[in-house]
């Protein structure tokens, strides 16, 4: 089963546990976390035994997320997402394969990335309240 809600916070997790001494590895976890937000809110928290979408984080799966049909009785949750959207956009899946010296993992990077992944696991956790 997919069960993206729970993939989302279990890699926020492990984000800020290896942040100092690994921040490659927490950028990667964060921006993992930031997708599986949006998968988790596309499928409404529940899991899927199949992929809700194969795209990854980025623009392609944003604009499936914001037209997506599940929410469309839910514009707010769109909104709240998209609050968070600027410190993971930019980030690609791919990044896994770079070098973790790679500029793209400097410090003000991955803070801003972590802001973002925990905006949205807040917003999550807010949906599962049933809050938002």
């Amino acid at each position: 089963m997919n069960d993206y809600a729970d993939a989302a916070e279990r890699h926020y997790a492990s984000a800020n546990v290896v942040l100092v001494a690994h921040p490659a590895t927490a950028s990667h976890c964060y921006g993992i976390s930031a997708e599986c937000v949006l998968k988790a809110l596309m499928s409404n928290l529940i899991p899927q035994p199949t992929p809700i979408s194969t795209k990854h984080l980025g623009p392609g799966l944003w604009a499936a997320f914001v037209s997506h049909p599940s929410l469309a009785s839910y514009p707010a949750r769109v909104t709240a997402a998209q609050a968070h959207q600027m410190g993971v956009n930019g980030w690609d899946v791919n990044q896994r394969y770079l070098n973790h010296a790679d500029s793209i993992f400097e410090v003000p990077t991955v803070v801003q990335q972590q802001a973002s992944a925990q905006g949205l696991v807040g917003l999550l956790q807010q949906v599962k309240l049933g809050l938002i």
